[in-house]
């Protein structure tokens, strides 16, 4: 081995260690992202009392949908699978929305948390077993 390629190395390390800034399209995208973020985050009171309130007209609906597919004999429990993950996926965004401290004393974060609630006992008697008989 060479030794003078030894002190090659050690300029290799420290020009390839530098940090490399946000540029290019992962740079954009980045910057996409953060304002994105940072528009949620401005919402009004009133826009976001209006995501909540769609958001749980959602989960009724996939509630229903539920309900709809229970009642199906023709349906299979491996097959509500999917459904049963998404409606506990939205009821725990909903109670996360809901325990949002602008909603404390509204009744739309009221309305929120006892969705969010009635879902998840759902979803709990689906994984209990409840259905099969």
């Amino acid at each position: 081995m060479d030794i003078r390629q030894i002190d090659n190395l050690a300029a290799l390390k420290t020009s390839s260690s530098r940090k490399a800034k946000p540029t290019g399209e992962f740079g954009e995208i980045y910057s996409q992202k953060l304002a994105a973020i940072s528009k949620t985050d401005s919402l009004d009171p009133l826009e976001a009392k209006r995501a909540l309130i769609d958001h749980s007209s959602r989960i009724l609906d996939l509630l229903d949908e539920y309900a709809g597919h229970l009642s199906d004999p023709a349906k299979s429990l491996k097959e509500l699978d999917p459904l049963v993950r998404t409606i506990q996926h939205q009821a725990d965004l909903a109670a996360a929305k809901a325990a949002d401290p602008q909603y404390a004393t509204d009744e739309i974060g009221a309305l929120a948390k006892d969705l969010a609630l009635t879902a998840n006992v759902a979803m709990l008697k689906f994984q209990r077993g409840d259905f099969i008989d």
